[in-house]
């Protein structure tokens, strides 16, 4: 995206700060109230490419609710609103950039296109943030985080992990550039012990494991959340690992830094993304994605969507 663009994303989603809450597993909840529109028949849902998170017991509880069959939003908001209010990790959203104008500079931005993308941070609340100053005794900035990253400085808010997203209104997509987290590899760092002493990185370790098991659920909810209620997109595609590899320039040039397979591979089938070799629309003029597509080796993942979103769905 161009920067003034960003910029202006920033300015208009701007103002009170974001609150979000998070319970395991509570992804399955999210995904299926944007699938479903206004309601749709229990056994269609179990035809349809979420028919695996019908399995899960949070899901359950929700189908509970359809005597009729007929799952509507409700049923999920209500049991949303239950883990929210009593197993919920609390965070708190903000916005940023990330990119560059310089075409030349662009593969040291891991970005697929000249320009900027937008970053959705996902930053600890009070309640972490109490326990983390007790513990870890520092004046020092994000001192789990890499500052060359997209993470808070400014040293009101700490940032957990961050997703960067390219878009484009015109075509109705959006494209998950990269989902990270230093904090948690920071955090679990043993050369962080001497510093801030043994025992007290291995008690906020554990303070620390409930964001450790789940900071990935997190920010790919609140990123498709964002993308899809805020500013209204609704095709969202997903980098796969090795297409996402090559086209950020990172298999070129940083050998050693790629980034965990699982979070391109595991993750997005988890959400129930499907493989697809269909590009966003924005990255067709991209050269370097002619070469792989004649040479087969462009591929990403989709999130499915239903072809009518309107009015309820038959039972059947």
């Amino acid at each position: 995206m161009e920067k003034t663009q960003v910029e202006l994303i920033r300015e208009c989603l701007s103002g009170n700060r974001t609150v979000f809450r998070y319970a395991p597993d509570s992804y399955a909840l999210q995904l299926l109230k944007d699938y479903i529109g206004n309601g749709m028949g229990i056994g269609a849902l179990r035809r349809s490419p979420y028919a695996k998170l019908l399995t899960k017991p949070i899901v359950a509880e929700a189908l509970a609710l359809a005597g009729n069959g007929m799952l509507e939003p409700w049923h999920l908001e209500s049991v949303l609103a239950q883990y929210r209010d009593h197993k919920p990790l609390n965070f708190i959203l903000t916005l940023d950039e990330w990119g560059t104008d310089d075409k030349d500079d662009r593969h040291w931005k891991q970005i697929c296109r000249t320009g900027y993308d937008l970053v959705l941070q996902l930053n600890f609340a009070n309640d972490h943030h109490q326990h983390y100053k007790t513990l870890v005794k520092t004046d020092d900035v994000a001192p789990f985080s890499y500052h060359g990253h997209p993470v808070r400085k400014d040293g009101n808010l700490e940032t957990l992990a961050w997703a960067r997203i390219d878009l484009d209104f015109a075509s109705n997509q959006a494209l998950i550039e990269e989902i990270q987290s230093d904090w948690i590899k920071g955090a679990n760092n043993n050369a962080h012990d001497w510093l801030y002493g043994d025992s007290n990185m291995q008690e906020y370790r554990e303070v620390l494991r409930p964001y450790t098991r789940v900071w990935d659920e997190a920010i790919l909810t609140a990123a498709l959340c964002f993308i899809r209620r805020e500013l209204g997109i609704r095709e969202v595609f997903y980098h796969s690992y090795d297409t996402g590899n090559r086209l950020k320039g990172i298999e070129r040039y940083y050998e050693y830094g790629k980034p965990p397979r699982y979070l391109y591979t595991e993750l997005p089938k988890k959400f129930c993304f499907v493989k697809t070799s269909e590009a966003p629309d924005f990255l067709k003029p991209v050269r370097y994605l002619h070469y792989l597509q004649r040479h087969g080796k462009a591929q990403w993942f989709k999130l499915p969507t239903q072809e009518k979103s309107y009015g309820k769905q038959a039972a059947a």
